[in-house]
């Protein structure tokens, strides 16, 4: 989510100072039911073939191949099960697909013309009547690529990269929200202080830092302030602050408007919660300070999906089986009721409908599926909440579920990009597992986050399993949303 455009850009010596420091049915519904959602058979995914219980259009998705002998034995002898090796790369998938959705989606951010013609060649230019063939969909996946920022973005962005020319696999704001709730588990497990509580998270957003207990200096100390101004404002609101000049109330956040900072932020939460929905939802609703109700359940809803396939029984499942999984259990999971709400209902569930009925009505042609998105999708702005939410859940359905070539049409439709892959990708490496996204780009990524903040991925995993080996024996991770 970048609200900004480029404008006064700095001197190419920006940064010196931050480069320097360093069983089908039965299955399901075993899992339904350890996970509370209380859901009855027709609620369930139909491992037969429809996506939920109306009679509009489905589409299928390929099951998962068989693991070759060679990975088999590679999980037999780390001393791990194989359910315990798959959730965990199922974990670090999560992770990872969040993070390198994010780095993806960066450069091509809000860009088009010419310009981003030279990048990524033929954007934007599907005729009104070309189908997306099969070839053309294992192409787009076999040619996504980590581009550089220098072409379209070189310089620095708030909301976006903090570097010139910034290299490819660098993150934006979609990342760095993560961090902070990162950094919140972190200091929670060092301190052994739980439960977690949104004030912590606020005053992680108010320290927040590129490198933890360094300040930064110049321009990135600006784009630091620039960056967090607004939430740190409301975060000092809800620690008691009442400033003007420094703390406003939580409901002017983006004046109200429903958006994605949510989404951005509590996605891996989930991996602390496995096989948990209910209590996903429930800890993330607890933590969001930062979104309006109806964005707010959008967040929670994803986080109770991705808390859903990483249980052990989800393991069981065919991967096109853990898909309905994550998406049933996205529409499910209610606790606070929003589907009894008069007149207005959970909005969530027409926009999932949507999701499908857009991809189907496109019938294979992606500028039918690109304009039905702009004009039906209703967005005020391109990184609503619903709409960030909607984009990434039609470009799975169009391309039945083919991750990298879903990621590659996504950049190619454009807009708020990397918010829509962000999402993208955390759904789809908690669906497969990291083995989705090539090995070169997660390496890619892992050193940049290094290099530009400090952060080791598998740092991150650590923490997550540590939060869940609690919430497992005391199930009070996070405080309830009433609390004191």
């Amino acid at each position: 989510m970048s609200p900004n455009s480029p404008a006064d850009w700095p001197s190419e010596s920006f940064c010196l100072q931050h480069r320097q420091v360093l069983s089908r049915r039965s299955v399901i519904r075993a899992g339904a039911t350890l996970f509370g959602l209380g859901l009855s058979e027709s609620a369930l995914p139909n491992c037969q073939g429809s996506w939920h219980q109306d009679d509009g259009p489905h589409r299928e998705v390929p099951d998962a191949a068989e693991p070759d002998e060679a990975s088999q034995t590679n999980k037999e002898s780390s001393g791990e099960t194989a359910a315990e090796s798959e959730i965990a790369s199922r974990i670090r998938g999560l992770i990872m697909g969040g993070v390198l959705g994010d780095a993806i989606g960066g450069p091509v951010e809000f860009q088009s013309g010419d310009k981003i013609d030279a990048v990524l060649p033929g954007t934007r230019k599907w005729n009104v009547d070309r189908r997306l063939t099969e070839t053309e969909r294992r192409t787009l996946a076999e040619t996504l690529k980590l581009h550089s920022y220098e072409e379209l973005r070189p310089g620095i962005e708030s909301y976006g990269q903090w570097a010139i020319k910034a290299p490819a696999g660098t993150v934006t704001d979609d990342t760095r929200h993560k961090m902070v709730l990162i950094r919140t588990l972190q200091s929670a497990v060092a301190k052994q202080q739980f439960p977690v509580r949104a004030r912590d998270l606020a005053r992680a957003y108010i320290d927040f830092t590129p490198y933890q207990g360094i300040q930064p200096e110049g321009e990135l100390a600006k784009m630091n302030d620039e960056g967090f101004r607004e939430y740190r404002m409301a975060a000092r609101w809800l620690l008691g602050e009442r400033n003007l000049g420094t703390a406003r109330p939580l409901d002017r956040l983006w004046s109200g408007i429903p958006n994605c900072s949510g989404q951005m932020m509590l996605t891996p939460l989930a991996a602390a919660f496995p096989g948990q929905p209910e209590a996903a939802y429930r800890a993330a609703y607890a933590l969001d300070f930062i979104d309006g109700p109806g964005a707010r359940d959008m967040a929670c809803a994803l986080v109770a999906g991705l808390a859903a396939v990483l249980s052990p029984p989800a393991t069981d499942l065919p991967e096109s089986d853990r898909w309905k999984l994550l998406l049933n259990t996205m529409r499910a999971t209610d606790p606070y009721k929003y589907s009894d709400v008069p007149f207005a209902g959970r909005p969530l569930l027409g926009w999932m409908d949507k999701a499908e009925e857009f991809a189907s009505s496109a019938n294979g042609i992606p500028a039918k599926l690109f304009e039905r998105l702009e004009k039906d999708g209703q967005p005020v702005y391109w990184w609503d909440a619903h709409f960030t939410l909607l984009v990434p859940m039609t470009m799975l359905f169009f391309c039945e579920f083919d991750t990298l070539a879903a990621l590659h049409l996504t950049l190619d439709f454009g807009h708020d990009t990397d918010s829509y892959a962000h999402v993208l990708g955390a759904m789809s490496g908690a669906v497969i597992g990291e083995s989705v996204f090539p090995q070169e780009m997660q390496t890619t990524v892992r050193n940049r986050m290094q290099a530009d903040y400090g952060e080791d991925i598998d740092d991150w995993h650590t923490t997550l399993n540590s939060c869940a080996k609690y919430q497992k024996a005391n199930a009070h991770l996070v405080a309830d949303i009433d609390s004191p």
